[in-house]
Formats: C-alpha cells, structure tokens, sequence
C-alpha cells in the first residue's frame, strides 16, 4: 500500500457498515497495557484490569506492539468472526482455536527466519495459545460490565452514520473518526500498513468498529478479502467513566436477595471463569469464592465444567433466567 495510504474513491459506491465487536475493544484494551500503544484507556479501568490479569500476561507483550510487532496473525486480532458480538461466544470461539493452525499461519508469514519471539509461538504453539485465552479471558471478566453500560452508545452510533451515507454525508465521517487516521478525497492515511496489502478497496465492505476502550483507541484491518474494518474511540465514552473500578451496583434486586458475593459470582459466571478468576475480579480467597459457588451450585444454578486443566464455572439455565430476572 504505497506511503500508508487506502484509496476508497468515491464514496458514493463505498459500502459502510458500522459492528460493535467485543473482540476489538478487548484487543485495543490490551495492547494499551501490556503493548505500550496508547489509547487513552482510563486509569482505573486499567488498574482493574491489570488486578486481574495473570502473572504470564508479560509474555504475550510482544505481540501486542505495534511497532516492534507490526503484524498479528488474524486469528489472534479477535476481530477475525466481525459478526461475533457477544463477549462469551468470542472467548468460546477463541478457546477453540487450533493451535496447529495458528502455527501454520506465523509459518506462512515467516517462512523459515522467524523472529524469535515468533520462534517460541512456532516451538510450543499450544503453551501460547494457553496463555492468550487466559489473559483475554481475565480482561474480559473486568470489562465486561463496561461492554453493558456501552450498549446504547452503540445503539446511537449507528443512526448518524447510516444518516450520513445516505445523504452523502460520509466524509465528514470519516474526516472525524481518530487523529491517527487522515481522510482527505478519498484516501484515508494509516499510520502503518503491512508490505503487499492492497492499495484500494476493490469492492470490499468498509466496516467502522467503534471501541470502548479509551479515549484514543485506534485499530484496523486491511488484509481481509471482504473488507477493510476501521476502530476508532466510541463517542460519547466519557458518560461510563467513573472514578472507581468497574463494578456492579449493590443496590440491585439480585444482591438484595442473594447477598453482594454470591450476586458477584452470578454476574461474573456469564463470562465462564475459573474460580481464580472469580478470586482475583472479586478481591476475595480461593477459599471463600469455593465456599459460595459450592452453594450456589447446590441450589442449581451453577455448573462446573472442566475444559482441559481448568474448571470453568457456567449459568445454568435457571441461574441465567434467575439473573436475567433480576437485573
């Protein structure tokens, strides 16, 4: 893509849509803490996070630099289902991945002289990949309320985009989605792009993601055959920021009845963790956490199911109906 820049023509034959995806913000998120990229994450969102993520979360730091890691295999975007809008079916889609697979992609892409922090994915593909699901997986259990409290964000930001197409309104769109990003008659300047990416669209979809992840957050996509996807900082973010770490209100209906930590344990097990994960989010000890979802588990609405060397804790179909009903 000669000197970083994406020629879309005219913009009257450009097909636009706007996704929420789960998978981009977490990814954005993360490459904020552990990559160095900055994206105007708020700082107690990011201490939470950082609360809850595992000690092995550093190993994984290289790939999310975007400057000393200019390229991440599609599979480890978490943007690569674009339709996946729910944070439980990514984090499932992603425990299903094939290690096999991802290496066969880091392979196709280095051939045979594969950096080393690449070398060590193509050795042990399987202890990587253990370790990413982990880290997302514990992120997304600190976002997730946030990824709620967003929903009519994304809801209002998809009416003046649709406006602004239809009435040939798109490039002042697309002069204002992020700083890092310059549109200026139609070609819209990316700061990196990969060697031998396409130069145009050629057809493909111009997918816009916002991301509630910070107030910079900024992330695209220029490989795929169907589309070229373009995140920018969600409008309106500031309305769910708040000093404190994100947690749930204790004024509910479903804390009233079961009491703050069993509530927590309901709202968390939407995301399936483990019960270190559960400690960890909760501030509470592994033997506390055990104590209560042993109860709840007793009462029918938790389930344990192991996945590999893990106990994933899930809803059952009462405990969901039972959370749904009360919050």
């Amino acid at each position: 893509m000669a000197g970083g820049t994406l020629l879309l023509g005219s913009l009257d034959e450009v097909r636009v849509e706007v996704r929420r995806s789960p998978g981009a913000t977490l990814f954005s998120l993360l490459r904020d803490i552990l990559g160095g990229e900055p994206s105007g994450v708020p700082a107690s969102w990011r201490h939470a996070v950082r609360e809850a993520l595992p000690a092995s979360a550093a190993l994984i730091g290289p790939l999310l630099n975007g400057s000393g890691c200019p390229w991440t295999p599609r599979s480890l975007t978490l943007v690569d289902s674009a339709r996946t809008t729910s944070m439980s079916t990514l984090l499932r889609e992603l425990e299903e991945l094939d290690p096999q697979e991802l290496a066969a992609e880091v392979a196709r892409h280095f051939g045979d002289s594969a950096p080393p922090f690449w070398q060590r994915i193509l050795d042990d593909p399987e202890a990587f990949l253990a370790v990413y699901v982990k880290v997302v997986r514990a992120a997304a259990t600190v976002i997730e309320p946030l990824w709620a409290r967003a929903d009519s964000l994304f809801a209002r930001e998809t009416e003046p985009i649709g406006a602004a197409v239809v009435s040939g309104g798109l490039d002042a769109v697309l002069t204002g989605l992020s700083p890092s990003l310059r549109y200026l008659d139609g070609r819209l300047r990316l700061p990196r792009v990969p060697a031998g990416a396409r130069p145009g669209l050629d057809g493909r979809r111009l997918v816009l993601v916002p991301l509630a992840s910070g107030f910079k957050a900024s992330m695209y996509g220029v490989e795929r055959d169907d589309l070229v996807w373009i995140g920018y900082p969600l409008p309106g973010l500031g309305r769910i920021v708040t000093r404190a770490a994100p947690a749930p209100s204790q004024d509910s209906a479903l804390t009233r009845i079961l009491g703050p930590i069993r509530a927590g344990i309901l709202r968390a097990s939407s995301w399936e963790p483990s019960v270190s994960d559960l400690a960890r989010h909760l501030h509470l000890s592994l033997g506390t956490i055990t104590y209560h979802c042993d109860q709840l588990t007793a009462a029918g609405l938790l389930h344990r199911e192991r996945r590999g060397r893990e106990v994933r804790l899930r809803l059952t179909h009462r405990g969901a109906e039972l959370l749904d009903l009360l919050t």
